[in-house]
């Protein structure tokens, strides 16, 4: 019982551990990923619905 408790919380500290270093590293937003000729994406500036 003890190894299956052990096993769950490090696999809870590996996921936000990846998670941390995903959103804080590789992530871009789209206007910056896509740079392309073939798709356009500009900086969206504010909500385009108006909420």
């Amino acid at each position: 019982m003890k190894a299956f408790l052990f096993a769950v919380v490090f696999a809870g500290l590996v996921a936000v551990a990846a998670a941390m270093v995903l959103d804080n590293t590789f992530q871009q937003p789209s206007y910056a990923a896509y740079t392309t000729e073939g798709a356009r994406v500009d900086n969206p500036g504010q909500n385009l619905i108006g909420y």
